[in-house]
């Protein structure tokens, strides 16, 4: 029994660990520049996994710190309106996160 609490209370020790490495290295501030680095996640209609694919690159922005990409852009390619609504509430979780369509993006493009 001594045994099996000492492992529990190691693991839990490296996930606390964890979490303060995580946050030493949120804490380095990215240098300041003149150009925007962007992630694009293309989703598609009736994408059954399309939360999953925002989420997993929200939080590769946030253990990137200092080298994380400035937006993530989810990529409306022809998406339903249930996967529609489904990525404006994700978007809404993350302030560098949006929802974009091809047109858009586009746009975006040429004016840089």
């Amino acid at each position: 029994m001594f045994w099996f609490g000492m492992v529990i209370l190691i693991f839990f020790a490296l996930i606390g660990l964890c979490s303060v490495c995580r946050g030493i290295v949120r804490g380095f501030h990215k240098p300041e520049s003149d150009r925007e680095i962007i992630l694009i996640e293309p989703i598609k209609s009736e994408q059954e996994n399309a939360e999953y694919l925002l989420r997993r690159a929200a939080q590769k922005v946030l253990w990137m710190g200092r080298f994380a990409p400035d937006r993530v852009i989810a990529l409306d390619c022809d998406m339903d309106d249930c996967t529609r609504k489904l990525c404006r509430l994700v978007c809404g979780d993350y302030p560098f996160m949006e929802l974009c369509t091809k047109d858009e993006l586009k746009r975006r493009i040429k004016e840089l």
